[in-house]
């Protein structure tokens, strides 16, 4: 083990230990906004672009620049979820009106 491993050494030797010398978000987290941002558009209804940026965030996870995960996966729930069940709820009232109106159901 050599100095430089024994004093978490990161390029300046006049630094403290454990010193990062970047400036601004870290590394892991430059990219979480795109998550929140996702889930913020599933909000507010708007499914399609929830989905393209759930799937936005989910690569920049794999690539490391993010690290807001389950926000991704939520946000793709809801963008690819709720158009379903809102779909299949409105199948299912207009079968039910069609069978009120043929005498079927009453």
């Amino acid at each position: 083990m050599t100095y430089k491993d024994e004093l978490g050494y990161v390029g300046h030797p006049e630094l403290p230990h454990g010193y990062h010398p970047y400036l601004g978000v870290h590394p892991l987290h430059r990219d979480d906004w795109i998550a929140k941002a996702a889930l913020a558009a599933a909000a507010v209804l708007l499914f399609p672009l929830a989905i393209a940026m759930g799937h936005v965030s989910l690569r920049r996870q794999r690539s490391g620049s993010a690290s807001n995960r389950k926000a991704a996966i939520i946000a793709l729930w809801l963008g690819y979820g709720m158009p379903v069940l809102v779909a299949t709820g409105v199948a299912i009232a207009l079968m039910v009106y069609a069978m009120i109106g043929v005498g079927v159901l009453g």
